[in-house]
C-alpha cells in the first residue's frame, strides 16, 4: 500500500476541518495528516484558465502543407521551457514549420521571454534564434557549464545548436561543435535530449531520427473508402539515432556505435533519459512510432545494453508494438522507484507502467483508470504533475488527430480533440477530471508538444500545449475555487562537479511525520513528445507547512541533506554547499 494511503479513511473528516479552520490551524491540530489525504476531484477541484492571448502570446504554427499533408506536416511541433536570462521566470520556445513548396510564405521559430507578469514578449529577432529549417523539436541544456542553457532544434534536414551567449543573444554553433545530426544521413530528426551518460560532469546529446520520408517519397495514402490522407510511418523506411559525446571544448564526437545504441530502423518520436533501476547512472528511453520501445540501460563503461523486452516495456501487456508518441516518467505511488507512461494512437489506449519490486515494468493502465479514457483519442505528448500539490503526481495529455479527413470514414473520432486531465487518487488509480477543470479543456486542438512549468512563480504547475497548425495552449493553474491551498516547496539545482543544469540529480523529500508520505523526482531533460519542461522540481505537501527532510544525491556520488524546510518558498541547491540559498526572481526585485 502507497504511503499515505492509511490516513485517506477520514478525507471527509478532514476536509471540513480544513474548510472550517485553515490550514495552519488544522496542521497544529493533526500534525500527522497532509492535504493529501483530504483532497479529491469533488472535493477541491483545481481549475485550469486558457490565458494564451492574455499573455501576449501571439505565435501560430505552420505546418506548411499544399493540399493533403504529408506525415513530415503533421507530425510536430514541439515546445521547451527555459530560464534562458536568468530572471527567475521560465521562458517558452515554440518551434514552427517551413513552407516547402516555394509560395513565398514566411515562417520561423518564436522565443518567448516572461516578463514575470503574466505577459511574454516575442524576442526571436533580437535573440537570433528563428530556426534554419523545418522546426520538430526542441530542448535546452548547458552544454559547456557557463551557467547559461543552450538551445537545440531538430529539424527536417540538419539540426541546429544555439549557445546562449548570457546577454539575451545566441549564436549557431552547430557546425563548429559538430552536433547538426546529419552523418548517418538522417533527414527527419525528432526528440532529442541532453544527459550525462558518462559522469563526466558535461551534457551529451541523444538526437532521434524519424521515418525516412524524403521530398521524392509516397506522399499520401489510402485511409479507407478512398480517403487520401499522411501515410503511416511504416510507409517508410526508419532511420538511425546519434549519441553525441560533449568534448568539454564546445564540440561534440558521434559515439552512436561504439556506444552500442545503432538501431538503422528506429522510428523516434520521444526520448527521456533516467536511472529506472536507481544505480546511480541515466538510462535512456526510446518511443517509437509503430515499432518496439527501447530501454537503453546504461553500462557504465560508455556503452548500452538495450533492456526493453526484459524490463517489460518494448510492447504492450498484448505483446502489440505502439504507436508511441510520449515519453513521461515520474513516481506516481511515491514507492521511490519511476514509473512511465507511454502514449498511444487512438482504439489502442495509453500505457502506464508500474515499476515493481521484482525490478520490471508491470502495465496497470487498465487498473489505473487511464486505458478507458484514453482509448477514444490519439494522445501526444504530456506527462506527470502534482496540479494540486497534495502529493501525489496527476498526469496530463494532450490528443489530437493525424488525419484531418477522419471524420469521413468515422464519426466516432476525431481530427481535433480535447486534452485529458487525470487526478492521481493516491491509491495506484487515477480518476478523469478534464471536464470539470476549467476552460482550459472546453475546446478542442490538434495537441502535440507539452511542458510543464510554474510560469508565474505562485507555487502551482502550469501546462503549455503546441498545437499543430494552431495557436499554442497557455493553460494557468488557477488552484482551487474553494477551501485551503496546498503547501509546496520549490528546488532549483546547480550543478559544480555534477552538471550545472543538475540533470540526472534525484531528490527524495519527506513530510508529515511517520504517517506522512515520502516523494522523489529525478532532475530529466527531453521527455514528453519532442518538448522539454521546468528542471525545477517542485513537491506538493498537502496541509504541511514543512518538510522534514530532503535528500539530494548528485550524479557525482555527492548527497546532501536538509531538514526543516520551510513550505512556499523557491530554494536554489548548490551543489557542496551546506545552506539552502533562495532563488531569486529579478523582475520582481525580491528572493522567493
Amino acid at each position: 500500500m502507497p504511503p499515505g494511503n492509511s490516513v485517506r479513511r477520514s478525507r471527509s473528516i478532514i476536509l471540513l476541518a480544513a474548510v472550517c479552520l485553515g490550514g495552519a490551524a488544522l496542521d497544529r491540530i493533526l500534525p500527522g495528516l497532509s492535504l493529501a489525504s483530504a483532497s479529491s476531484p469533488a472535493a477541491l477541484p483545481v481549475t485550469f484558465s486558457n490565458v494564451t492571448k492574455k499573455s501576449g502570446i501571439e505565435f501560430v504554427h505552420f505546418k506548411g502543407n499544399n493540399g493533403t499533408p504529408t506525415i513530415l506536416e503533421e507530425t510536430g511541433p514541439g515546445v521547451c521551457v527555459a530560464d534562458y536570462d536568468g530572471d527567475g521566470f521560465e521562458d517558452v520556445y515554440f518551434v514552427n514549420g517551413r513552407d516547402l513548396y516555394n509560395r513565398g510564405i514566411s515562417a520561423r521559430n518564436a522565443l518567448y521571454h516572461n516578463n514575470g507578469d503574466g505577459t511574454f514578449t516575442d524576442v526571436t529577432a533580437k535573440a537570433g534564434v528563428p530556426g534554419t529549417a523545418f522546426g520538430l523539436g526542441c530542448v535546452w541544456g548547458d552544454y559547456d557549464n557557463d551557467g547559461f542553457p543552450d538551445l537545440y532544434v531538430t529539424q527536417y534536414g540538419k539540426n541546429v545548436l544555439y549557445h546562449n551567449n548570457g546577454d539575451g543573444t545566441f549564436t549557431d554553433v552547430t557546425d563548429k561543435a559538430g552536433a547538426g545530426a546529419a552523418e548517418l544521413g538522417t533527414v527527419f530528426h525528432s526528440a532529442a535530449t541532453f544527459f550525462d551518460y558518462d559522469r563526466d560532469g558535461r551534457l551529451d546529446l541523444y538526437v532521434g531520427g524519424y521515418a525516412d520520408f524524403k521530398s521524392t517519397s509516397q506522399r499520401a495514402c489510402d485511409i479507407g473508402h478512398g480517403v487520401m490522407n499522411p501515410c503511416r510511418p511504416m510507409v517508410y523506411p526508419g532511420s538511425p539515432a546519434v549519441l553525441y559525446h560533449n568534448n568539454g571544448d564546445g564540440t561534440f564526437t558521434d559515439v552512436t556505435k561504439a556506444a552500442r545504441i545503432y538501431q538503422p530502423n528506429g522510428y523516434n518520436l520521444a526520448a527521456g533519459a533516467a536511472d529506472f533501476d536507481d544505480d546511480g547512472w541515466p538510462d535512456l528511453f526510446v518511443a517509437n512510432d509503430g515499432a518496439d520501445a527501447y530501454l537503453y540501460h546504461n553500462n557504465h563503461d560508455g556503452t548500452f545494453t538495450n533492456v526493453a523486452t526484459a524490463e517489460g516495456m518494448a510492447f504492450t501487456q498484448d505483446g502489440n508494438a505502439m504507436g508511441a508518441m510520449c515519453i513521461a516518467l515520474g513516481d506516481y505511488d511515491n514507492d521511490g522507484k519511476l514509473d512511465l507512461l507511454i502514449t498511444d494512437f487512438q482504439l489502442a489506449s495509453d500505457h502506464l507502467w508500474h515499476y515493481s519490486d521484482k525490478g520490471f515494468f508491470d502495465e496497470v493502465d487498465y487498473q489505473a483508470g487511464i486505458a478507458g479514457p484514453t482509448k477514444q483519442v490519439l494522445s501526444f505528448g504530456g506527462g506527470f504533475f502534482d496540479y494540486d500539490n497534495d502529493g501525489w503526481l496527476d498526469i496530463f495529455i494532450a490528443n489530437g488527430g493525424v488525419w484531418p479527413d477522419i471524420e469521413k470514414i468515422s464519426t466516432s473520432l476525431h481530427y481535433r480533440q480535447i486534452n485529458s486531465l487525470f487526478h492521481n487518487e493516491g491509491n495506484g488509480k487515477f480518476v478523469e477530471v478534464s471536464k470539470t477543470s476549467g476552460d482550459g479543456f472546453a475546446k478542442p486542438y490538434v495537441g502535440r508538444g507539452v511542458a510543464f512549468a510554474d510560469f508565474d512563480n505562485d507555487g502551482r504547475v502550469d501546462v503549455v500545449v503546441a498545437n499543430n497548425g494552431d495557436a499554442p495552449l497557455l493553460l494557468h493553474n488557477d488552484g482551487p475555487a474553494a477551501g485551503p491551498r496546498n503547501h509546496f516547496v520549490n528546488f532549483k539545482l546547480v550543478g559544480t562537479r555534477s552538471d550545472r543544469d543538475g540533470m540526472g540529480a534525484r531528490i527524495k523529500l519527506r513530510a508529515g511525520g511517520p504517517e506522512g508520505m515520502t516523494q522523489m523526482r529525478e532532475i530529466e531533460g527531453g521527455g514528453s513528445f519532442m518538448s522539454q519542461s521546468d528542471l525545477r522540481a517542485n513537491f506538493g505537501l498537502g496541509l504541511r507547512a514543512v518538510a522534514d527532510e530532503v535528500e539530494v544525491r548528485w550524479p557525482s556520488g555527492l548527497r546532501q541533506t536538509f531538514r526543516n524546510v520551510k513550505a512556499d518558498k523557491f530554494y536554489l541547491i548548490v551543489e557542496g554547499k551546506d545552506q539552502l540559498q533562495l532563488q531569486r526572481f529579478r523582475s520582481r526585485g525580491a528572493a522567493h
